[in-house]
């Protein structure tokens, strides 16, 4: 029998791949050549299934992102590689899957935004904090203000609205995002180092 954790992981790569409204139980079950009876003994709905995979997903970019945080040499070398692991993982991402949330599950979508305003911020802020000791970004900037600057850019890449998937490619969006962002708050320091790192192209 299929454990939980293989119907979440099945589940997770359909809803990326084709969105959440689009896939139903009967996609789930037939993707993992099991019984929709099978997922039901697992998860009640859908509603709850969409909610296990958010939260298995983000834990998962949680730990990733703080073990980029910790081996980095310096700021510039976190966030580029930050931005690696985003692209990564953001390249192939279907980008109905932010709107299918906000519309159809609201309990993964307010998941999703507490992540946003209180990991991804705080998480932001501790580097804008680092990038300040070490010298690569400017005093003068407004690091609250900021951090939640760069937690939106990040989810308004994936907005159909503003950058339609048949024109942008999402990778490409959220790297020139993070151009801005960082050439912006950087010192000429900062923007040595940001060009070394982008000519060798961690």
């Amino acid at each position: 029998m299929e454990t939980s954790s293989q119907i979440v992981q099945g589940a997770s790569e359909l809803f990326k791949k084709y969105g959440v409204k689009s896939i139903s139980m009967d996609d789930i079950a037939r993707h993992l050549s099991i019984s929709k009876k099978t997922i039901y003994q697992h998860f009640e709905d859908k509603d709850k299934l969409v909610l296990e995979v958010l939260v298995r997903d983000l834990n998962h970019d949680k730990k990733e992102l703080n073990v980029i945080t910790n081996k980095s040499k310096d700021v510039i070398e976190e966030l580029m590689l930050f931005g690696e692991y985003m692209r990564a993982h953001v390249i192939n991402l279907n980008p109905a899957l932010l709107f299918d949330l906000k519309k159809y599950h609201p309990e993964a979508w307010k998941y999703f935004q507490d992540f946003k305003k209180v990991f991804i911020v705080e998480m932001i802020l501790r580097s804008l904090d680092r990038g300040i000791r070490e010298g690569y970004f400017r005093e003068n900037i407004h690091g609250p203000i900021l951090a939640r600057l760069r937690a939106e850019q990040i989810e308004m890449g994936f907005n159909n609205d503003i950058y339609p998937s048949e024109t942008y490619n999402n990778g490409e969006v959220q790297m020139e995002f993070f151009k801005h962002f960082i050439y912006g708050v950087s010192t000429l320091k900062g923007h040595e180092r940001l060009d070394e790192l982008m000519k060798y192209k961690i």
